[in-house]
């Protein structure tokens, strides 16, 4: 039984080690595999986090006639959806911007690094910058909902 743990673990961790020493031998290579990662990894996010806090809008503005209690019912799961993706989502792009910035420091060294990287780092950046502002209205959107939803409690 022993044996098949150990023989697994290595398994495991050779099949880990094999694309870092790759990326090692490479550091161009290494971070164009962050960048791909990174627009991956933002889009994923769009993809989470628009549609929920499209939906808690449309809740919110669907509760405006109804009682706090009522509202809160509607809004809360919704909402708790919402802050745990953007969480997730957070976390997950700091980790990717710390693996990017580490592998590009040790590509700073290769010669021609940055002229082979320009055109990958400003697609990255429109394509983060594209996503960012989609989640950023949606949320303003959903943030607006709110703030009209808590208003109409005041009528």
């Amino acid at each position: 039984m022993r044996k098949r743990h150990y023989l697994g673990a290595a398994a495991a961790v050779a099949a880990l080690a094999a694309p870092t020493a790759s990326a090692a031998g490479d550091p161009v290579a290494a971070v164009n595999a962050d960048l791909a990662k990174l627009r991956a990894d933002v889009a994923t996010a769009r993809a989470a986090i628009v549609p929920t806090a499209q939906k808690l809008a449309a809740d919110a503005a669907g509760a405006k006639g109804s009682t706090r209690a009522q509202a809160l019912a509607v809004v809360k799961p919704d909402l708790t959806q919402l802050r745990s993706e953007v969480m997730a989502a957070r976390a997950q792009l700091k980790a990717d911007r710390v693996q990017l910035k580490t592998d590009l420091a040790a590509a700073k060294g290769v010669k021609g690094a940055r002229k082979q990287l320009r055109p990958a780092v400003k697609s990255t950046r429109a394509a983060v910058k594209a996503d960012r502002t989609a989640i950023r209205n949606a949320m303003q959107q959903a943030r607006q909902s709110l703030k009209e939803l808590r208003a109409s409690f005041h009528k």
